[in-house]
Parts: C-alpha cells; sequence; structure tokens
C-alpha cells in the first residue's frame, strides 16, 4: 500500500511483490450512510468492469477490500535515493522513521509532491495506531493538509488524487453526517481522478469495492435517511462490488489478506457459499505481515459460511 498505485487487494500472486501501501479503512458513519458516501455514484457507474466468467474471478472480485499502493510513479525521479528509503521503510512498517525521515527531506524541497503525499500516508498510518482520539484527529488533519499540498504541486499525480481523497475520508469521521456527505462527492471526484490516471491501480478498483459492498447493506431505515439527503440516493449490488473485488484481485493476485475477506464476505451475501468457504480459506493461509492483516486473520476465523 505504498506508491502511486492504489493500495489495491494485491490478490496474492505469490510472484507479485506484496503492496502494502496500507489499505484505509473507509470511514462510515450515520451506521452505514457514511459508507455509502465514502465513494460517489458516478464512479461506480464509469469504471470498466471486467467480464465474470469463472468461481476464481468472482471470488477475486472480493478480494479487492484493500488499498494498495505498489505501483511505483515516475515521481520517484525527483529524489531517487529518499524515495527507495521512504518506501523500504513503509514496507517495514517504521512509519515514525519514515514521517521524520520525510519532514528532514521537505525541508529542502516543500513542494514535492512524491515527498507530500508519502508523508500523509504515513501520518496516516500512524493515526490508525493511535489510541487518543485528538492525537489521531490532528494527524489526519495534517496528512490531509500535505496531500492537498501535493495535489496543488502535480495534479497528474494518481497516488496524490487517491491519498487525498482516502485522508478526506478519514478527517470526515471526526464531523457530522452532513460534512461526510459532501465531501463524499469530492472523494468521488478524487477517485475517479486516481482511476483515470492509474487505471490498473487495484486499490483504487478495490474502494470502489469497499464503496458497493457498503451501499448494497444499507438497510430500509439507512436507504430512507439517505434519500432524504440526496436528490438521488445512492445505489450499489453486491454483484458490483464483487465485479470491483475481482478486478482487484485479478490486477495483483494475493496482495491483501482483507481483500480475500471481503471476496468471501460477498460471495455469501449473493449465495454463493462454495465460493465463499473457498476464499475465506484462502484469506486463512495468507501470511500476517502487519497488525491489520492479523486482524483480518482473525475476522476470518470468526466468519461462519
Amino acid at each position: 500500500r505504498g506508491t502511486g498505485a492504489p493500495e489495491k487487494p494485491t490478490m496474492a500472486l505469490s510472484v507479485i511483490r506484496r503492496a502494502k501501501w496500507a489499505a484505509p479503512r473507509l470511514q462510515l458513519g450515520c451506521d452505514g450512510i457514511a459508507a455509502s458516501l465514502a465513494l460517489s455514484q458516478p464512479l461506480v457507474a464509469r469504471a470498466s468492469v471486467p467480464p465474470r466468467g469463472t468461481g476464481l474471478a468472482v471470488g477475486a472480485a472480493l478480494l479487492a477490500l484493500a488499498v494498495n499502493d505498489h505501483v511505483r510513479p515516475a515521481d520517484s525521479a525527483k529524489a531517487p535515493s529518499v524515495i527507495d528509503e521512504a518506501d523500504t521503510l513503509f514496507e517495514a512498517n517504521s512509519f515514525a522513521a519514515l514521517a521524520s525521515l520525510l519532514r528532514t527531506a521537505l525541508a529542502s524541497r516543500p513542494d514535492d509532491a512524491a515527498l507530500l503525499w508519502r508523508l500523509g500516508r504515513a501520518l496516516k498510518k500512524l493515526a490508525d495506531a493511535e489510541k487518543a482520539a485528538p492525537a489521531k484527529q490532528a494527524l489526519v488533519v495534517e496528512a490531509l493538509e500535505l496531500a492537498d499540498r501535493a495535489l496543488a504541486a502535480d495534479e497528474a499525480c494518481a497516488p496524490c488524487h487517491k491519498w487525498y481523497a482516502i485522508l478526506l475520508s478519514d478527517v470526515g469521521a471526526f464531523g457530522g453526517t452532513t460534512e461526510k456527505i459532501k465531501n463524499s462527492f469530492r472523494i468521488a471526484e478524487h477517485f475517479e481522478k486516481a482511476v483515470a490516471l492509474a487505471p490498473t491501480d487495484a486499490t483504487s478498483r478495490h474502494l470502489l469495492g469497499v464503496w458497493c459492498f457498503e451501499v448494497a447493506k444499507l438497510s430500509w431505515i439507512e436507504k430512507k435517511a439517505a434519500a432524504a439527503l440526496f436528490a438521488a440516493p445512492p445505489q450499489a449490488t453486491y454483484e458490483q462490488a464483487l465485479d470491483h473485488f475481482a478486478a482487484a484481485e485479478q490486477m495483483d493476485p494475493g496482495f491483501y489478506p482483507k481483500n480475500r475477506l471481503m471476496l468471501a464476505r460477498t460471495c455469501q451475501k449473493l449465495g454463493r457459499d462454495g465460493e465463499a468457504r473457498e476464499w475465506r480459506a484462502r484469506c486463512l493461509r495468507s501470511e500476517a505481515r502487519t497488525p491489520e492483516d492479523a486482524e483480518t486473520l482473525e475476522e476470518a476465523e470468526k466468519l461462519k459460511v
């Protein structure tokens, strides 16, 4: 969940390096409505969906819950040594050291988009591990400001758009429902741009799958509440979620245990219990390389299919 590509559901093909660019958790507010707002419908409608064929393709779709940024953009040419060291620290989950390295580098290159979005990503990871709400909020607010600066420096940078959207979602978790709804349109806009700039980024496709899954599972009461706030309430199906997860899996197989767990959950929602069990088993065979991965494996153990 590293460099430029979306933190994609690294459908773990053993051959492909696991992109650990931290899959961001979409902030859901108002019990499910915020989830539906994390991405907006235009993005889902405009995203290309690969045809579904075998059960594996479907299962693969469920794998897309991750956000892996392992697609390395050309921005690394600006400061190769610093970028390489930064990505090595990210892969090692050394986020505090990573943040320190990037702050030092930015002192001499304050408008370097490659450094800015990476620091924003590092602060997001530090915020994820922070227990105190005020400290967590301060970190994500600073991270969003960095992502905003990154976009100002390079509007053609896919990871800048992706991480801006991810961080805007995180900041929205500290606001009310109205703010989340307002932010949802901007989040969708930036994810759309990220997909357009990096169409093979599994992370972005994974995020589309997450959005579809959360919208599809909204209760009747939540849908009525959303209808009161939207002129055209968001709509999505589990089939769409599966397609996006599968697409992400095909782009980068096996990259993210969470992706496989989502494939299992989506197949279960669709009544495809055999495929759900298969993806749950694959998830459980995944290696836990981060604390989040360990949590995912625990969730998979508890999943009854």
